[in-house]
């Protein structure tokens, strides 16, 4: 007898009756919050209590306890949702174990609720704290450790002493990292809440193994508000504060105004000849000039006579702003500069209300780099000129300067100027010995290059000093025996994170966005496409911002609602970072408020009822935590000095971009290897060649293969002993993988999400369970997504009714065993088992056929 492989027997017996119509009714399924004992259940896969092996503890890149290494599938509690009622604590944790969760951070519970009724941000609640103790309690009974996050939103005003509140930054951010009132009230609230003695574990909270971690400050440094302008306009007193510690930092490093004048090349150089093209406007649309907008920006130009002084002007009149603040965007190219050149732009400007304006110069073409000019001016509605000098921080034949962050209105502008030369450096009055030096403001101008890199060596040294002074304090004053890290890399310097306990990061594929107004819950969208169609995504980056050598955790991690592909998201960066060798993953959250069994899917962010992501919470935790996937065989690192990061933080202004990519390396070679960056003084290896143009990235553990070989249709899979998975386009193929091979029928998207995973770890091949979650289109009722063009959909306020609905995905799955030894049982909201599917015998081995008619997107298979 002629043996065919087992795809050609699948495609053999692939039938129209096996397969359901891509349009098959959607049905209620909403995961219950209950704990039963079943195949769902994976709570007996954590150690109780948490912290029964010691504390965690980082050693050699990796944490470990008394009992061995430990990975970390982990979720956020946001705001209410940390202080649950007693009865709720205890299905909270039942439900997380159950879940494969085995970490829980406490975030964003300082905006609000841990002060309950106390008069103010200063002094714990005790009501509010007897309700957190009691859910550690219960999260450390189930195996669970908690991450504390110190400051996340808590915000100073005049109930604490501060004052102009709504003139700060959101939640101080930055301010906090140098107003030394600030930081001492920050260590008041980690000496409340650490040094107080939980009373259901009869622990301090800094003796308790339980208490995995402590994160000083959430997505907050000093380098990264300074460059987004957040620091630009602050108010007394803290400028001067702020102000005073720059001239110390400065009188430190150069001792007199003299020297730091000739370091800095401080120079008054004459103005040369105008270097605009049709600088007078002259024609209707005189040649130069250029009016860049996205297809959302609706705006026109117009040259208009009679301006000031009797010259011509122009007028820009914006009906509706684009999708990102550059457009629409007024300016003009071809314009040569030369590297430590001072330049000045001046002009006349008005709009009909005040406005503020960025005047900017970059590249005109590819990689559109800054040139050191970006610079705010505020206007107002009558004319009044502007001048910015700046330094060229390059070499370049072919920049264009213009103007950008325009919203709805009119805006005019005349006598525009660009000439070389002008004032750089120091102002004649600006003197080190009577604090006199200005801060540099991002949005500015006038600065060299020699004082630029001053500053941010000042902001790097600045925030240092606060990050490792609250791990000092923490530890030797408090006592704390919990890993403590700072931020989230990408906020600010990568070396100040490297001198705590572990480092951190977050990312989000497709987040929501907010074109006019913050969060606007009426004003938003995301852009609906797969990761799947883009190899490495978000992953890349979070992979090439890693420190080799230190334990790297992802804190906050989600492919937001309502994108119709975010089913792949969890796994994806669960198998993912067990291949990179990362210690933690927690998705972005479980709840943000204190309703923890919702029927429907509430926000962006919130998982507790999101079908499709908890579906595949179990395939999570076994490719991470039990570590069914694989670290890489080889890793690949570029060095990076402290020099390299200061320098480069100067020239770039944007700390997100600091990556092993910025040094040569291949963003895509961590689809192959293990990547990361090493901190030392010795001089990079020339980087290795990258992938090359290939669509098809195998790991170089053979077990995960991204696949964007057809247009649109990318896929991911995941091939171990243990677990497999498929997530994205199906296309009409069929996917072996090793002993299992995998046909998915028709679907709404021809897309789906498929795990399978040996809960007892025996094998697809021996005896045991197995548990199969298969996943595609999920909504609530009556949610119906509105189309903006360019992939965009928002759903405003109305993201619909009970319950979530799902869509049934019609598969088969070819097993190797004998049909009379597998038994196959569809599963109801509570993973328990309904009545069984029969099997199919295909040459000693099993079909098993699935679809939309049993109403359930998971499945329990028992070998015998």
């Amino acid at each position: 007898m002629t043996l065919r492989s087992p795809a050609i027997v699948l495609l053999a017996i692939l039938s129209v009756a096996s397969i359901a119509r891509a349009e098959s009714p959607l049905f209620p399924f909403v995961i219950d919050y209950g704990a039963p004992d079943n195949i769902t259940n994976l709570s007996q896969w954590l150690d109780r209590p948490a912290g029964k092996h010691g504390f965690v503890r980082a050693e050699h890149g990796q944490l470990v306890t008394d009992a061995g290494r430990i990975r970390f599938w982990a979720t956020n509690l946001c705001f209410d949702a940390c202080f649950p009622s007693h009865d709720e604590a205890e299905q909270v944790a039942a439900r997380l174990a159950r879940l494969g969760i085995n970490c829980v951070r406490m975030h964003h519970m300082d905006n609000h609720s841990i002060w309950g009724n106390s008069p103010n941000k200063l002094t714990i609640d005790p009501a509010r704290l007897e309700l957190l103790d009691y859910l550690i309690y219960q999260l450390k009974q189930h195996g669970i450790y908690t991450n504390i996050n110190l400051h996340v939103s808590r915000t100073f005003g005049a109930r604490e002493g501060f004052v102009a509140e709504g003139d700060l930054p959101k939640y101080d951010k930055g301010l906090d990292n140098f107003e030394p009132r600030m930081i001492q009230l920050q260590r008041k609230y980690a000496r409340d809440l650490l040094t107080h003695v939980n009373p259901y574990t009869k622990t301090r909270y800094a003796d308790e193994p339980a208490i995995a971690f402590v994160e000083i400050n959430n997505e907050n440094a000093l380098y990264i508000m300074w460059q987004w302008g957040k620091l630009d306009k602050m108010p007394d007193p803290y400028a001067t504060t702020f102000r005073k510690l720059w001239n110390a930092w400065l009188r430190k490093k150069y001792g007199n105004t003299d020297t730091l004048r000739a370091s800095w090349k401080t120079g008054e150089y004459p103005l040369g000849s105008q270097m605009f093209r049709h600088s007078d406007f002259t024609g209707s649309e005189p040649a130069g000039w250029s009016l860049e907008a996205d297809d959302d920006a609706q705006a026109r130009w117009s040259i208009q006579p009679d301006g000031p002084q009797g010259h011509r002007f122009l007028r820009l009149v914006v009906h509706h702003d684009g999708r990102v603040s550059w457009h629409p965007q007024f300016y003009q190219a071809g314009i040569p500069l030369d590297k430590d050149k001072p330049y000045t732009l001046g002009f006349l400007a008005r709009a009909d209300h005040p406005h503020q304006i960025i005047a900017n110069c970059r590249m005109a073409h590819d990689p559109w780099s800054d040139l050191g000019l970006s610079a705010a001016a505020d206007l107002t509605t009558d004319w009044k000129p502007y001048q910015f000098t700046f330094v060229a921080n390059r070499d370049e034949s072919n920049a264009r300067v213009g103007f950008t962050d325009f919203d709805p209105g009119t805006y005019e502008f005349a006598d525009l100027t660009l000439r070389p030369g002008g004032v750089v450096g120091l102002q004649p009055d600006q003197r080190l010995e009577d604090d006199g030096v200005a801060v540099l403001v991002r949005r500015g101008s006038n600065a060299t290059i020699a004082a630029r890199q001053d500053f941010i060596d000042f902001i790097c040294d600045t925030e240092q000093d606060y990050w490792w002074g609250m791990d000092r304090f923490l530890k030797k004053d408090l006592g704390v025996h919990s890993l403590v890290c700072g931020t989230q890399l990408a906020y600010g310097p990568t070396y100040a994170q490297a001198g705590l306990d572990y480092v951190d990061d977050h990312a989000y594929w497709q987040h929501p966005h907010f074109p006019h107004r913050p969060w606007d819950s009426n004003d938003w969208f995301i852009q609906n496409i797969a990761m799947v169609n883009h190899p490495g995504g978000t992953l890349a980056g979070l992979a090439n911002r890693r420190v080799d050598g230190m334990a790297y955790t992802v804190s906050e991690y989600n492919h937001p609602a309502p994108n119709s592909y975010s089913a792949e998201g969890f796994p994806m960066i669960a198998a993912f970072g067990a291949f990179q060798g990362w210690s933690g993953v927690y998705s972005f959250c479980y709840s943000g408020n204190s309703d923890f069994q919702p029927q429907r899917i509430t926000n962006f962010f919130d998982i507790k009822s999101e079908t499709a992501k908890l579906a595949h919470m179990p395939a999570c935790a076994a490719m991470l935590v039990r570590g069914d996937v694989a670290k890489a065989k080889q890793t690949v690192v570029v060095n990076v000095s402290r020099e390299d990061e200061r320098r480069e933080l100067a020239r770039l202004a944007d700390p997100w971009a600091f990556s092993c990519t910025l040094f040569g390396l291949d963003r895509r070679l961590c689809l192959l290897h293990a990547v990361g960056m090493r901190l030392t003084e010795q001089p990079d290896p020339k980087p290795p060649t990258g992938p090359g143009d290939v669509k098809r990235f195998v790991s170089d553990t053979e077990e995960i293969c991204w696949d964007v070989t057809e247009d649109d249709a990318g896929y991911f899979t995941v091939n171990t002993p243990c677990s497999k998975l498929f997530t994205g386009f199906v296309r009409g193929r069929t996917f072996p993988l090793s002993d299992v091979v995998l046909k998915i029928g028709p679907t709404r998207l021809d897309w789906a999400t498929v795990s399978m995973t040996c809960i007892d770890g025996q094998g697809f091949d021996q005896p045991g369970r197995i548990l199969l979650a298969l996943t595609g289109w999920t909504q609530n009722r009556d949610m119906n997504l509105q189309s903006l063009g360019d992939d965009r959909v928002t759903l405003g306020r109305n993201w619909g009714t009970d319950p979530v609905l799902c869509e049934g995905i019609p598969a088969e799955i070819l097993l190797p065993r004998p049909s009379q030894n597998v038994h196959l049982y569809p599963l109801d909201e509570s993973g328990n088992r309904r009545e069984p599917i029969p099997c199919q015998s295909r040459d000693d081995k099993t079909a098993l056929l699935v679809g939309p008619e049993h109403k359930t997107i998971w499945y329990e298979i028992e070998i015998h």
